[in-house]
């Protein structure tokens, strides 16, 4: 029998991050979640004051500030409104402004005259 040195080569000990790392990967991971979710998936309110407007647009109506075909194209105008409104937040949530009683984000109708 012949006996040869067995030569083993030694890894050095490997070692995975400390606490520290574990520590600021999970809030990094965790801020990014939150980050998306509220981005994507979480609903928000968005507040119109339709009667106000609607008001409004009645009284410049029985002035005589506007025409008809004026007041119906502050109508018109509004729906466009609300529609690119819609479109450009799928998780946003539109309620009037009678139901909400604080902390919604109003969507401005701006009168035409």
């Amino acid at each position: 029998m012949s006996e040869q040195p067995l030569t083993q080569i030694e890894k050095p000990p490997t070692r995975g991050p400390g606490y520290l790392e574990v520590i600021i990967i999970t809030l990094i991971v965790s801020t990014l979640t939150l980050v998306a979710y509220d981005r994507m998936f979480a609903q928000k309110v968005r507040v119109i004051d339709l009667q106000g407007y609607l008001r409004t647009q009645k009284a410049l109506l029985t002035a005589g500030e506007i025409t008809q075909r004026q007041w119906q194209a502050s109508l018109d105008t509004v729906d466009q409104v609300l529609n690119k409104q819609a479109a450009a937040h799928p998780n946003h949530l539109f309620i009037l402004n009678d139901v909400v009683l604080r902390n919604g984000n109003e969507i401005s109708l701006q009168p035409q005259r």
